[in-house]
């Protein structure tokens, strides 16, 4: 039997249990559906819309996403460990609203992305790339951010008393974000 390619969904709906591998996706909507049981492996996502998707026991390893929405996922409901030693790479997406809470992203991409009032508390960031990012709003506590790229990020906040920032590369225009909650501006 031959599996049904991989189409668009109307929200509420309902893919399950898929497993896909090195397959190039674009223009899909799975707007608030329901990716159940399924694996996306070496796959790359070009404009495509994950707003508000439920991605229970969904994982995915060594994706890229490219143009994509992805409003509002909370990716800690994915498959245990489908996130850990898997890097993904998101590039040009719009993530606000998301949640990274707690999980493992150590050596993530997210280049040249919104990432308007994303959670990353406690999340393991280290050698992330948020190189030319929009991180406003964006929350930081008990983070581990050691050997990142932040440099041409913008409305970067976080404390760097709250969060482990060791060997992690900014340039002056981030800089502003780690001063702000001792009170010093640079003009």
């Amino acid at each position: 039997m031959v599996d049904q390619p991989v189409t668009s969904l109307p929200p509420g709906g309902v893919l399950r249990g898929r497993e896909v591998t090195g397959e190039e996706l674009s223009g899909l909507s799975w707007e608030s559906a329901t990716l159940l049981g399924c694996t996306f492996e070496e796959c790359t996502f070009t404009s495509c819309n994950f707003s508000m998707t439920a991605l229970t026991d969904t994982r995915f390893v060594e994706c890229t996403f490219v143009g994509c929405k992805l409003l509002a996922v909370n990716w800690a409901t994915t498959a245990a460990g489908s996130l850990l030693a898997q890097p993904l790479r998101f590039e040009r997406c719009r993530l606000d609203g998301t949640t990274f809470a707690g999980l493992d992203l150590t050596g993530f991409v997210f280049r040249d992305c919104q990432l308007t009032d994303v959670d990353f508390t406690e999340a393991d960031l280290r050698r992330v790339d948020f190189a030319g990012s929009e991180l406003s709003g964006a929350r930081f506590v008990g983070s581990d951010l050691r050997d990142c790229d932040l440099r041409g990020t913008r409305g970067l906040a976080l404390d760097p008393r709250e969060n482990r920032l060791k060997g992690a590369r900014l340039d002056l225009g981030a800089a502003p974000g780690l001063l702000d909650v001792f009170g010093i501006q640079i003009s």
